[in-house]
């Protein structure tokens, strides 16, 4: 099987997944670039994170803060988790424009929040760049000065759910959830054209750590500079494979859908509601799956639900089942059994597989010393062997770019990683998984 048909193979037969991170793997800071992105035109506004593409375990980060002092009361808990939160050692995002003066020299300005470091010169790890249309950039000055105005007035409207535990800033409240990801997030969506718009905040059930009488109990999600870093460096969250049509399909980290077959990219990307739009209040907890081309069904399951999910459904179709997750394994990728299709495997937040008719391990443990990469996994339909989708790499060989998602090939009979990783980006025909 060739490179490219792997990759189609692997954009469809896996899904959703989380890896955790230690706090010292969260910082990724290595490049400068004092002109944002060359290979656009000016102005145009530059969204960058200095973190590693990984997004916060925020439920064992909150574990952790409240072992550590379990006699603090809500508010005192709440501090010092916003205060870990604005450390700067879980990273930070922030907005540069980059423009043309009259002499056709390159000028920056930098839009931050709780932070007064956004200038072109700081270091940062991964970066989206959107050229901006007719508009000078005094005009997309002053845009970014009005809903910078309307943000820190929600700011502080959001920070009353959130106990008002924060700090006053810049006219604003900096909380946990109205972070710098936040502010970031919303801003640069504001500005640039909605199909360049990106995913800033990763899925997270408050009422899995507060009453439901808490008025944060509501939301579903936190800004985190690291999911910001998934969806801009493209992380692929799942994929199914059609081997019959030999087209495949694939979700990345905003969950925007992706079709391609063993050339690239077959039809423009897609939101993944526009095909189920049942999933709503549950596509983002959407974090592993599988394909079965026997039976025609895609099985996904959810992570970080206070109730997790199982959804069953016919691709291309309406079809949606849904199903408890009897299960405490915190999955992070999916596959089918490489001989039984009808046969669920999964690899645990361990590197441990586990098959879903029962939840028994396998035993199997070459995974282990990848597992904090694997992003999602697919069947490479020969001879028992899977791809395995990797997050980019952290320790990073140039100081002017990131290297993007890479994949390894795994054996599954011999329980052995048969390739060292390698990058999608140099592929052919799958130029849309390379960085800026």
């Amino acid at each position: 099987m060739s490179a490219p048909i792997v990759i189609a193979a692997i954009l469809n037969l896996s899904i959703f997944n989380i890896a955790y991170a230690d706090s010292i793997e969260y910082l990724n800071i290595h490049r400068v670039d004092l002109k944002g992105d060359q290979n656009i035109n000016y102005p145009q506004v530059c969204i960058r994170v200095n973190r590693s593409a990984n997004r916060i375990p925020i439920m064992e980060k909150f574990q952790e803060i409240r072992s550590e002092s379990p006699n603090d009361n809500f508010d005192q808990f709440m501090g010092k988790v916003t205060k870990w939160a604005d450390s700067g050692i879980v990273g930070h995002t922030w907005i540069n424009l980059f423009y043309k003066d009259d002499n056709g020299e390159i000028k920056s300005k930098g839009y931050g929040f709780g932070s007064n470091g956004n200038q072109s010169f700081r270091k940062f790890s991964f970066q989206k760049c959107v050229n901006i249309q007719n508009k000078t950039h005094q005009e997309i000055e002053n845009d970014i000065a009005l809903k910078s105005s309307d943000l820190y007035k929600k700011s502080i409207n959001i920070a009353k759910d959130f106990l008002n535990v924060g700090y006053d800033w810049a006219g604003g409240r900096y909380t946990m959830y109205t972070n710098c990801a936040w502010f970031g997030g919303k801003l640069f969506n504001a500005i640039v054209p909605k199909n360049e718009q990106i995913s800033y905040s990763q899925p997270f059930d408050y009422s899995t750590i507060v009453p439901k009488s808490f008025p944060m109990s509501k939301y579903r999600d936190l800004p985190d500079p690291g999911y910001i870093a998934e969806s801009i460096s493209k992380v692929m969250s799942y994929s199914g494979w059609y081997s019959n049509y030999n087209i495949g399909y694939g979700a990345l980290t905003n969950n925007t859908a992706v079709t391609v077959n063993r050339d690239g990219l077959t039809l423009q990307p897609r939101s993944l509601l526009a095909f189920y739009p049942q999933l709503t209040n549950y596509v983002k907890f959407i974090y592993s799956g599988y394909f079965s081309e026997s039976e025609n069904k895609m099985y996904l399951f959810t992570n970080g639900l206070a109730n997790e999910k199982e959804f069953i459904l016919t691709p291309f179709t309406s079809y949606l089942a849904i199903k408890p997750l009897d299960t405490k394994i915190k999955i992070i990728a999916a596959f089918h059994h490489p001989y039984d299709d009808k046969i669920g495997l999964v690899i645990s937040n361990k590197g441990e597989i586990f098959t879903t008719n029962n939840w028994e391990n396998t035993g199997k443990t070459a995974l282990k010393p990848y597992v904090k990469y694997i992003t999602s996994a697919a069947n490479y339909f020969e001879s028992g062997r899977i791809m395995i989708l990797l997050r980019p790499d952290d320790k990073q060989t140039s100081a002017n770019k990131s290297e993007g998602v890479r994949f390894i090939v795994y054996d599954y009979d011999q329980d052995k990683v048969i390739t060292a990783p390698k990058l999608f980006e140099k592929e052919s025909g799958f130029n849309f998984l390379k960085l800026q």
